[in-house]
């Protein structure tokens, strides 16, 4: 009788967690389950977890991938839509990954959080304005859109459960989650401050 081979033990030779997170990523964050990513990649659940801890593991290391693909690249665009690209990228991210919002008041940030923000500061300051200017206006957005982010799912879940006499679904007012007048009033306020002289851009 022909001697079986040995089965070895451990991942498949050919899957790596760069190839997961490219499925995961293929699947999409909306629709992102273990089972389906095992299944676009022809193995078992059991084996992601030897790459990954779990599902809420894998959405963070998509984020990752993220964030790498959202840099802002130097284009020579005027530092107000440098923080408007800013704004656009890290709204579109939480409303990706609502997740994320809760991640940020329970977890120290993760290291491409730094590394974004950190090439983002270096291109607003390139264009002129002081370093704690740059810094007030960045965390100034960041606290609207995180704010706007969340809003705008509390509005999708209160139109979805909200009827009035006659059935209809109510709708709330659109400004709710729509951080672009706040932004644009945030530019302006800094805009007048650089121009008075004033260092940090506010009041």
């Amino acid at each position: 009788m022909p001697r079986q081979a040995k089965r070895t033990v451990g991942r498949p030779r050919r899957l790596t967690l760069e190839a997961i997170v490219d499925a995961a990523c293929d699947v999409g964050i909306a629709k992102l389950e273990m089972s389906l990513v095992a299944e676009r990649l022809n193995t078992g659940v059991a084996t992601l977890y030897g790459y990954v801890r779990g599902r809420d593991h894998l959405l963070e290391l998509v984020a990752q991938r993220l964030v790498g693909q959202a840099l802002i690249k130097d284009e020579g665009q005027s530092w107000q839509n440098i923080l408007r690209e800013h704004a656009t990228i890290t709204y579109r991210l939480f409303r990706s990954l609502p997740h994320l919002i809760t991640n940020l008041m329970g977890k120290q940030p993760e290291q491409h959080s730094f590394d974004y923000s950190r090439s983002v500061l270096a291109l607003i300051e390139s264009r002129g304005v002081p370093e704690t200017a740059a810094v007030n206006a960045y965390i100034e957005i960041n606290q609207v859109v995180i704010g706007a982010a969340i809003n705008m799912m509390r509005r999708e879940a209160l139109e979805n459960v909200s009827i009035d006499d006659e059935g209809r679904r109510v709708l709330l007012p659109e400004i709710l989650g729509d951080y672009r007048p706040t932004l644009e009033r945030i530019i302006s306020g800094y805009e007048a401050g650089l121009t008075t002289g004033d260092g940090d851009g506010t009041d």
